[in-house]
């Protein structure tokens, strides 16, 4: 079988490339988004003992160590029956996480998928990236960075390391709020929202201009998890799954997930492909991620990124948006919406509360943690001994949930743009602009 590789893909976090593979006419048969995506932390981190696993897991990523944290963090409370911690504690997660994805949707956005909407197919491949934003474009990529240090500093003065946290521990956090950063943090905070406006302007501006060249046709239902209110929450509430037609499919408890999810594989990566069990390996697909959130979402608990948000339902016809270049969209909408959250809880006098952390007894148990990362819902899952030596452990990221659509997508415009069994320049940059929407994490 005739194969057509485009590798690396460029302006992902991480490594991948796409492989497209062609029948006896040169015609497209079938596409792949293919990594060399590491497995390896499902089995090490057996005999290991439960209380390190937040520590261990956060090292699975160098873009989203905090996610993976507080997702094992919540695991582990889950093994070892914690209850409820002090509400202060989960405030101060919160807003870590916040941080997190502040950081996180302005690179996205500005650094890795901007570029593909004011540089055509025409334009040097080499200006196609931050320097030739830098160049062109100095006031906004001098934004970009400060928007970037904001959620940096926030993580720092949270976790301790602006990288790898170490303060949320099992029971809440190992340490409260210092009082003195909070008018630092919240006057950074006040000049990010205003400039977060500014990209989310930009982005509904280029993505209501977007040349048909590169939509697609894909339905897909999606996921996320949701506060009691039936609104996405990203800390925390149970996952809820909407199909193409806004009906409610799901709506389960994070440690009842493979009762609803089952983890397909394929020959040609080592990814895996989730898909939903009620409707099978063909029709499962579903899509995490700012799309997925905005799509089952009704209100935002912040009142500008409200404002976008009823603008986009608007759009939207009462219908769940489909394509793939409305995620740029969400995840400025969402960028407005973390800025706003921590605004609000650096305005509350009980954050530099001490009361962080409640005791943890160890013992064997089994348990999962969810949040919402920057690109969809994240799952970890542990079972350990008596002594605390884990077991059993799985781990389910965004980038995995949403492999099935972007092989897909990746196969549609492929199919598009591949003629005579060959791909030209033009193609092969489409190619890119359809799996950078999904925003896909391999570091």
């Amino acid at each position: 079988m005739a194969k057509i590789v485009i590798d690396p893909v460029s302006r992902i976090e991480g490594d991948g490339k796409v492989s497209i593979y062609l029948d006896a006419q040169g015609r497209v048969e079938k596409a792949r988004f293919q990594i060399l995506e590491f497995r390896g932390f499902e089995e090490f981190v057996k005999g290991r003992l439960l209380w390190e696993m937040p520590q261990i897991t956060s090292k699975i990523c160098g873009i989203c160590p905090i996610p993976h944290h507080l997702a094992a963090v919540k695991a582990v409370e889950s093994a070892l029956g914690v209850q409820e911690i002090p509400k202060v504690a989960t405030k101060l997660r919160k807003m870590l996480l916040d941080a997190a994805n502040i950081q996180d949707h302005t690179l996205h956005f500005l650094y890795l998928a901007f570029p593909d909407f004011i540089y055509s197919g025409s334009t040097a491949p080499e200006k196609r990236g931050i320097t030739g934003l830098m160049a062109d474009n100095p006031d906004l990529v001098k934004k970009g960075i400060f928007l970037r240090k904001s959620g940096v500093l926030l993580a720092e003065k949270l976790a301790a390391h602006s990288i790898y946290p170490v303060t949320p521990i099992p029971g809440g956090m190992s340490r409260p709020l210092s009082g003195d950063c909070v008018a630092e943090v919240s006057a950074m905070m006040e000049k990010s929202l205003v400039y977060a406006q500014d990209i989310a302007a930009l982005a509904w501006k280029v993505s209501s201009s977007l040349p048909d060249k590169i939509s697609t046709s894909l339905q897909s239902s999606f996921m996320c998890l949701v506060s009691d209110q039936g609104d996405a929450s990203h800390y925390d509430g149970e996952v809820k799954v909407m199909d193409h037609e806004r009906r409610s499919v799901h709506a389960f408890r994070a440690e009842d997930y493979p009762e609803f999810i089952e983890e397909g594989i394929s020959r040609d990566t080592w990814s895996k492909f989730p898909f939903l069990r009620k409707f099978g390996s063909r029709d499962g697909m579903y899509r995490v991620g700012p799309l997925a959130r905005c799509n089952i979402t009704e209100h935002l608990s912040t009142p500008i990124a409200e404002k976008w948000l009823q603008k986009l339902k608007i759009l939207a016809g009462g219908e769940p948006l489909q394509s793939i270049f409305y995620y740029h969209i969400c995840r400025c909408i969402e960028l407005i919406h973390h800025i706003e959250s921590v605004l609000e809880a650096l305005a509350d006098p009980d954050i530099l509360s001490k009361d962080v952390r409640v005791p943890v007894q160890r013992s064997a148990g089994e348990g999962v943690g969810a949040v919402e990362a920057a690109r969809g819902t994240l799952f970890h899952h542990y079972r350990c001994k008596a002594n605390g030596e884990v077991e059993f452990a799985n781990m389910i990221v965004p980038t995995t949930h949403n492999n099935m659509a972007l092989n897909r997508t990746v196969a549609e415009v492929a199919s598009r743009y591949v003629k005579d069994g060959a791909i030209g320049e033009e193609g092969k940059l489409r190619i890119e602009m359809a799996v950078r929407p999904y925003d896909p994490c391999l570091s």
